[in-house]
Protein backbone atom coordinates (compact mmCIF):
# COMPACT_ATOMS: atom_id res chain seq x y z
CA UNK A 1 0.00 0.00 0.00
CA UNK A 2 1.43 3.41 -1.18
CA UNK A 3 1.05 5.78 2.04
CA UNK A 4 1.82 9.48 2.06
CA UNK A 5 2.92 10.73 5.04
CA UNK A 6 4.24 14.68 5.90
CA UNK A 7 4.50 14.53 9.92
CA UNK A 8 5.33 12.12 12.66
CA UNK A 9 1.49 12.56 13.84
CA UNK A 10 0.69 11.23 10.35
CA UNK A 11 2.77 7.87 11.32
CA UNK A 12 1.24 7.87 14.78
CA UNK A 13 -2.22 8.23 13.45
CA UNK A 14 -1.74 5.42 11.11
CA UNK A 15 -0.50 3.29 14.43
CA UNK A 16 -3.73 4.57 15.41
CA UNK A 17 -5.89 3.23 12.78
CA UNK A 18 -4.28 -0.23 13.37
CA UNK A 19 -5.45 -0.34 16.43
CA UNK A 20 -8.63 0.90 16.24
CA UNK A 21 -8.45 3.67 18.25
CA UNK A 22 -11.08 6.30 17.46
CA UNK A 23 -9.16 9.80 18.52
CA UNK A 24 -6.48 10.94 16.21
CA UNK A 25 -3.66 13.29 17.52
CA UNK A 26 -2.85 16.97 15.71
CA UNK A 27 0.70 16.44 16.83
CA UNK A 28 3.22 14.73 19.04
CA UNK A 29 2.50 17.35 21.31
CA UNK A 30 -0.82 18.06 22.08
CA UNK A 31 -1.47 17.04 25.13
CA UNK A 32 -3.94 14.18 24.53
CA UNK A 33 -3.48 10.97 26.29
CA UNK A 34 -2.47 9.35 22.73
CA UNK A 35 0.14 11.81 21.81
CA UNK A 36 1.96 11.56 25.11
CA UNK A 37 2.14 7.66 24.80
CA UNK A 38 3.40 8.33 21.40
CA UNK A 39 6.02 10.63 22.41
CA UNK A 40 7.79 8.40 24.47
CA UNK A 41 8.30 5.91 22.02
CA UNK A 42 8.21 7.93 18.79
CA UNK A 43 12.00 8.49 18.16
CA UNK A 44 13.46 5.35 19.36
CA UNK A 45 11.06 3.08 17.72
CA UNK A 46 11.85 5.33 14.68
CA UNK A 47 15.67 4.93 15.45
CA UNK A 48 15.39 1.23 16.23
CA UNK A 49 13.30 0.14 12.94
CA UNK A 50 16.45 2.09 11.12
CA UNK A 51 18.99 -0.17 12.43
CA UNK A 52 17.26 -3.11 11.82
CA UNK A 53 17.54 -3.00 8.01
CA UNK A 54 19.92 -1.20 5.44
CA UNK A 55 17.19 0.72 4.20
CA UNK A 56 18.24 2.24 0.73
CA UNK A 57 17.13 5.86 1.74
CA UNK A 58 18.82 6.02 4.88
CA UNK A 59 22.58 5.13 3.46
CA UNK A 60 24.75 7.94 3.82
CA UNK A 61 28.81 7.99 2.33
CA UNK A 62 30.88 9.79 3.68
CA UNK A 63 34.59 10.93 3.36
CA UNK A 64 35.87 9.84 6.91
CA UNK A 65 37.25 12.74 8.97
CA UNK A 66 40.51 11.75 10.51
CA UNK A 67 40.96 12.75 14.11
CA UNK A 68 44.09 10.80 15.15
CA UNK A 69 46.68 8.79 13.16
CA UNK A 70 49.81 6.08 14.22
CA UNK A 71 53.11 7.28 13.80
CA UNK A 72 54.69 6.73 10.37
CA UNK A 73 57.31 4.32 11.75
CA UNK A 74 55.79 2.63 14.43
CA UNK A 75 55.59 3.02 18.23
CA UNK A 76 59.38 2.14 18.68
CA UNK A 77 60.01 5.18 16.80
CA UNK A 78 58.47 7.36 18.97
CA UNK A 79 59.49 5.84 22.75
CA UNK A 80 56.30 4.04 22.45
CA UNK A 81 52.29 4.57 22.61
CA UNK A 82 50.69 7.38 23.99
CA UNK A 83 47.13 8.86 24.19
CA UNK A 84 47.74 11.49 20.49
CA UNK A 85 47.70 7.84 18.81
CA UNK A 86 44.74 5.46 18.03
CA UNK A 87 44.34 2.59 20.26
CA UNK A 88 46.57 -0.78 19.37
CA UNK A 89 46.60 -2.39 16.80
CA UNK A 90 44.43 0.31 14.89
CA UNK A 91 46.34 3.07 12.61
CA UNK A 92 43.93 5.40 12.41
CA UNK A 93 41.13 7.17 14.17
CA UNK A 94 38.48 8.56 12.74
CA UNK A 95 34.86 10.97 14.00
CA UNK A 96 31.84 9.34 14.49
CA UNK A 97 28.67 11.52 12.76
CA UNK A 98 26.47 12.89 14.94
CA UNK A 99 23.44 11.23 12.78
CA UNK A 100 25.28 7.88 12.82
CA UNK A 101 23.03 4.74 13.38
CA UNK A 102 24.39 1.84 12.52
CA UNK A 103 28.04 1.54 10.75
CA UNK A 104 27.74 -0.57 7.29
CA UNK A 105 31.15 -0.67 5.92
CA UNK A 106 33.98 0.67 5.49
CA UNK A 107 35.92 1.28 2.27
CA UNK A 108 39.15 2.43 1.06
CA UNK A 109 38.81 5.67 -1.29
CA UNK A 110 38.44 3.39 -4.83
CA UNK A 111 41.47 3.99 -7.10
CA UNK A 112 39.75 3.49 -10.10
CA UNK A 113 36.01 5.04 -10.78
CA UNK A 114 34.09 1.46 -10.52
CA UNK A 115 35.39 -0.82 -7.88
CA UNK A 116 33.87 -4.26 -8.92
CA UNK A 117 35.71 -6.28 -6.05
CA UNK A 118 35.50 -4.68 -3.05
CA UNK A 119 37.50 -6.38 0.28
CA UNK A 120 35.54 -6.45 3.54
CA UNK A 121 37.37 -3.78 6.51
CA UNK A 122 37.98 -4.85 9.43
CA UNK A 123 37.06 -2.16 12.31
CA UNK A 124 36.12 -1.10 15.57
CA UNK A 125 33.98 1.64 17.21
CA UNK A 126 35.15 2.92 20.73
CA UNK A 127 34.85 5.61 23.43
CA UNK A 128 38.27 7.49 22.80
CA UNK A 129 38.19 8.73 26.62
CA UNK A 130 41.26 10.85 26.22
CA UNK A 131 39.33 12.95 23.41
CA UNK A 132 37.86 16.01 25.52
CA UNK A 133 35.05 15.42 25.61
CA UNK A 134 35.28 11.70 25.17
CA UNK A 135 33.53 10.67 22.07
CA UNK A 136 32.74 7.47 20.22
CA UNK A 137 35.13 6.64 17.25
CA UNK A 138 35.46 4.57 14.29
CA UNK A 139 39.09 2.72 14.27
CA UNK A 140 40.41 1.02 11.55
CA UNK A 141 43.44 0.65 8.86
CA UNK A 142 42.41 2.43 6.02
CA UNK A 143 43.71 5.70 5.25
CA UNK A 144 41.39 8.54 3.58
CA UNK A 145 38.36 6.05 3.96
CA UNK A 146 34.84 6.33 2.99
CA UNK A 147 31.86 4.94 5.65
CA UNK A 148 28.74 3.59 4.67
CA UNK A 149 26.26 4.09 7.76
CA UNK A 150 22.44 4.03 8.36
CA UNK A 151 21.60 8.38 8.92
CA UNK A 152 19.40 9.24 11.89
CA UNK A 153 16.60 10.46 8.57
CA UNK A 154 13.78 12.73 10.92
CA UNK A 155 11.76 13.49 8.39
CA UNK A 156 8.95 11.29 7.68
CA UNK A 157 8.93 12.70 3.71
CA UNK A 158 12.16 11.31 3.13
CA UNK A 159 10.86 7.69 4.00
CA UNK A 160 10.18 5.00 1.64
CA UNK A 161 6.58 3.34 1.93
CA UNK A 162 7.43 0.17 3.44
CA UNK A 163 9.44 1.83 6.15
CA UNK A 164 6.38 3.68 6.75
CA UNK A 165 3.94 0.77 6.96
CA UNK A 166 6.95 -1.00 9.59
CA UNK A 167 6.77 2.12 11.78
CA UNK A 168 3.01 2.82 12.14
CA UNK A 169 3.41 -1.27 12.77
CA UNK A 170 5.95 -1.45 15.41
CA UNK A 171 4.18 1.68 17.34
CA UNK A 172 0.54 0.60 16.84
CA UNK A 173 2.32 -2.90 18.45
CA UNK A 174 3.66 -0.55 21.38
CA UNK A 175 0.78 1.82 22.08
CA UNK A 176 -1.70 -0.58 21.62
CA UNK A 177 -1.54 -2.39 25.19
CA UNK A 178 -1.63 1.40 26.97
CA UNK A 179 -4.98 2.77 24.86
CA UNK A 180 -7.17 0.06 23.99
CA UNK A 181 -6.09 -2.94 25.50
CA UNK A 182 -5.22 -5.25 22.96
CA UNK A 183 -2.34 -7.67 23.28
CA UNK A 184 0.94 -7.05 21.10
CA UNK A 185 1.54 -10.27 21.07
CA UNK A 186 -1.07 -10.80 18.44
CA UNK A 187 -0.43 -7.51 16.52
CA UNK A 188 2.97 -8.44 15.85
CA UNK A 189 1.08 -12.01 14.85
CA UNK A 190 -0.92 -10.17 12.55
CA UNK A 191 1.68 -7.59 10.82
CA UNK A 192 4.03 -10.76 10.12
CA UNK A 193 1.38 -12.20 8.33
CA UNK A 194 0.97 -9.09 6.18
CA UNK A 195 4.41 -8.39 5.52
CA UNK A 196 4.66 -12.48 4.49
CA UNK A 197 1.81 -12.01 2.09
CA UNK A 198 3.43 -8.94 0.49
CA UNK A 199 6.43 -10.94 0.34
CA UNK A 200 5.11 -13.62 -1.55
CA UNK A 201 3.21 -11.29 -3.34
CA UNK A 202 6.39 -9.35 -4.98
CA UNK A 203 8.01 -12.71 -5.00
CA UNK A 204 5.20 -14.04 -7.64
Amino acid sequence: MVVSVSSPADVVNLALVRIGFQMRIGNLYDGSKAAKKALDIYAQTRDELLRQDDWAFAERNISMSLLKQAPPGGYVSVGGWSPQYPSIPWVFEYTYPDDCLKVRAIKAEPVFIQEFNPQPVVYSVENDKFLTPPQKVILCNIPSAILTYTGQITDPTDWEANFVEALAAALGRRLAPALVGLDATKLAASDEAVSMKVAQTEQG
